[in-house]
């Protein structure tokens, strides 16, 4: 066995049964002669496989408090439930070195298709930067370095660790199992070969090309859904010319006229239209601002050559509709009535000449509202733009928004067509963002709505703030204490301004605590809600919010502190539109890393982090970060909801999603039901301590998410089928792209699903 101290906070070590090396032993750590943490021995440890007993995963490692280290004198080990020492006692004050770490110096593993991913130990080379080769039969085939932050958690303890990506060439998608060896700085990781297995266009498609085989499709679409396949967007072309739009085979009888507005170069948006055979075509020059026009000569286009038509495209000048576009787009509107326009994903061209790919969620308000770019092309019906224009509307933004402004329950008349349609110059932020604030202020106000607005800081993509005035409410804050020794005082004091800004109570959901420190929450004015051993995560929390009467309940993990005074005000203003169910935060990590910024649903029906682990500041894929968002899922870490809504909703379901998925559902039992659930990057939250591991069958509950809501899982409608569905969710685009059908941001109600039948 071996107990050491490697580092300040952590100790760790290995304990092996010399007679039976399969057994894995549990271990328990004592501070001061007080039992401090419980763990089995299982993690993979160096100094353990260098014995040669076993495999080498018998290694533990504890983690403490840095805050607490000050007044702890003594650490031992023993095996838990026998008074069993092991090893010598560590002197926590004694100021020597620290012995050197079992833990793993690398890792790797194959995502899918041709792509592996995997880090380095900050400490294992000194050499910067750290590069990474793969190596195939003997030759080198790709080259990374490793640039990326990442975390690495055993048992309860987690280190920053460099990480890389490699994408193989599509060469290797042979149908045929390959050997990859990848090396750091010429000697080989400690890894072993990672065998992978990629078609040509995956799974299903390849089996589906053999009669002998099409029955098996559906296992081979299942296989493509576990480990799915990607290219780099450096490489759109070559993912391009295989999967390029389709034009429609049977275009509709619908005369479609064309309308380009805004400054830029309208004629070369015209003249990508070819010849275009539905309708007229204008360009109105540019009118107060880069995206305006004027209305009344806009209106005068109509009513005189443009009458006999049943649609009109809107480009915003210089952007230019791909050949195909237009005739998928005529084919959604007439397939769908009810719809108002549609749009498509986009192609930002750079001042190189390269094309960067924005794929585009189904239709997101709160980002539409937020981001300019979503109104560079649609395809709008004329009596829809024709009342616009009569109500002033006088930017192309702003009609593309136009809809809405007749009532919220319009928000599903929106189609996204899925495709790259359109190519557009790369906008100037600083430019745009006054034309963008005068539009959504004039949208805002049409629709009766007050609000702030300030432009965001320039990223890639013109951008707002937008903070809508909110009603008085009562608030109940509801710390979930999953563990009881949490410092739940401290977690109080950081949310006393939030409590001071308006009628605020706060709440602790707990099990038993020590008599004293419920005496000392009662004296701090925090009313305890406590909870019965034994009972899941969601019929606490369902319990909590049952007995904290407020308009508003704010689910807060009682480890996460506010970064910034306003939170709260942030997300009750969000949640001041009457069709936002649910607010939440964005929440970071110890490291200051992203760990929750919204979910989405797999295909394998798993709650997925959609931003986890990037950088704070980072702005992601299309400045997604940087702006308020919708997402299908939550996490219960930190949500902001109507209590009456959550009580009507049945709240977090403890029988299907007791400990893991139960916000997931609940985000979207609320978005059946006509709400949308919003992610707001103004209000952020840091975790102090990692969450305890939820106990349960993860697997389970990720059957039954799959079998309550299957469309959701198939076609996550805030995630576009163009990007991968596992894996790195932003790191290309999906080989082959998912169901590229016209698709609203509507999810459909849940399915029944009998108990104990997934």
């Amino acid at each position: 066995m071996r107990f050491v101290r490697s580092s300040e906070t952590v100790l760790e070590g290995y304990v092996i049964d010399p007679v039976d090396p399969e057994r894995r032993l549990a271990v328990e750590l004592l501070l001061d002669g007080y039992l401090a943490q419980l763990m089995r021995a299982q993690l993979f440890d160096r100094e353990a496989l260098a014995l040669g007993l076993g495999d080498g995963c018998h290694g533990f490692r504890f983690v403490l408090e840095a805050g607490a280290l000050a007044g702890l004198g003594r650490a031992e080990l023993r095996l838990a439930n026998l008074d069993i020492a092991l090893g010598e006692p560590i002197d926590l004050r004694a100021a020597t070195g620290f012995d050197p770490s079992g833990a793993p110096s690398a890792g790797a593993q194959w995502d899918g298709g041709l792509t592996l991913s995997g880090w380095l130990d900050i400490n294992s080379t000194s050499v910067a930067p750290r590069h990474v080769e793969a190596v195939v039969d003997g030759a080198v085939v790709a080259r990374t370095v490793a640039d990326r932050w990442r975390k690495v958690t055993a048992g309860n303890a987690a280190r920053p660790v460099a990480g890389f990506r490699l994408t193989l060439p599509r060469s290797l998608a042979d149908g045929r199992p390959r050997d990859v060896e990848l090396l750091a700085h010429g000697r080989p990781l400690p890894v072993g070969p990672l065998t992978l297995l990629a078609f040509p266009d995956g799974l299903a498609a390849d089996l589906k090309a053999r009669a002998e085989y099409e029955q098996d499709v559906p296992r081979g679409a299942l296989f493509d859904a576990i480990l799915p396949d990607h290219v780099p967007f450096s490489q759109f072309e070559d993912w391009d010319r295989r999967f390029p739009l389709v034009p429609v085979s049977e275009p509709g009888n619908s005369r479609v006229a064309v309308l380009v507005v805004g400054a830029g170069d309208g004629e070369a948006s015209l003249a990508a239209l070819g010849d275009h055979p539905g309708g007229p075509m204008a360009i109105l020059a540019p009118f107060e601002t880069s995206g305006g026009f004027d209305p009344a000569a806009a209106r005068l286009f109509l009513e005189t050559e443009a009458a006999d038509c049943d649609a009109i495209l809107w480009l915003r000048a210089g952007a230019r509709l791909r050949p195909g576009a237009l005739s998928r787009w005529q084919a959604a509107l007439e397939a769908d009535p009810a719809a108002s326009l549609c749009y498509g994903d986009l192609l930002l061209h750079a001042e190189d000449g390269t094309l960067q790919p924005l794929a585009l969620p189904a239709f997101d308000y709160e980002r539409a509202l937020e981001q300019s770019l979503f109104e560079t092309a649609f395809l709008m019906r004329r009596d829809e733009a024709m009342d616009a224009l009569a109500r002033g509307v006088a930017h192309i933004h702003r009609l593309f928004l136009a809809p809405v402004e007749a009532g919220l329950h319009r928000l599903g008349r929106f189609l996204h067509v899925p495709g790259f349609a359109a190519t557009c110059p790369i906008p100037s932020p600083r430019a745009e963002a006054e034309t963008l604030a005068a539009s959504v202020s004039s949208h805002l106000a049409a629709r009766g709505v007050a609000a702030d607005l300030r432009p965001r800081p320039a990223m890639t993509l013109p951008a707002l703030r937008v903070r809508r005035k909110a009603a008085p409410a009562t608030i109940a804050l509801i710390l979930d204490a999953d563990d009881p020794s949490l410092p739940l005082r401290e977690a109080g004091e950081a949310l006393r301004p939030a409590r001071r800004a308006g009628d605020v109570q706060l709440f602790v959901s707990a099990g038993i605590l020590d008599p004293s420190l419920r005496e000392a929450l009662r004296l701090d004015g925090i009313e305890l809600l406590q909870s019965s051993g034994g009972r899941s995560r969601a019929a606490r929390l369902n319990a909590a919010v049952e007995a904290a009467p407020a308009d508003l309940v704010c689910i807060l993990d009682a480890r996460l502190r506010p970064v910034g005074a306003d939170w709260l005000d942030e997300l009750t203003s969000r949640i001041a539109e009457t069709d936002v169910g649910a607010v939440a935060p964005v929440l970071l990590g110890g490291d200051g890393a992203v760990a929750e910024a919204g979910r989405l649903l797999s295909p394998l029906g798993h709650s997925l982090p959609a931003f986890e682990g990037m950088a704070s500041g980072d702005p992601a894929y299309g400045d997604a970060l940087t702006v308020a968002r919708q997402t299908s899922g939550l996490s219960w870490s930190a949500v902001l909801t109507r209590r009456a809504e959550f009580l009507a909703l049945g709240g977090f379901d403890a029988l299907l999603f007791p400990h893991r998925f139960g916000a997931q559902d609940y985000a979207l039992k609320l978005q059946a039901f006509g709400r949308r659930v919003v992610q707001s990057p103004d209000a952020v939250l840091k975790l102090s301590a990692l969450p305890l591991r939820p106990p349960g069958d993860g697997s389970r509950e990720a059957r039954a998410l799959l079998a309550r809501w299957p469309g959701v899982a198939a076609s996550d409608p805030f995630h576009s089928p163009l990007l991968p569905r596992g894996g790195s969710l932003h790191a290309g685009l999906a080989w082959p792209p998912g169901s590229l059908a016209p698709r609203r941001s509507q999810v459909a109600p849940a399915r029944a699903v009998p108990p104990g039948w997934w």
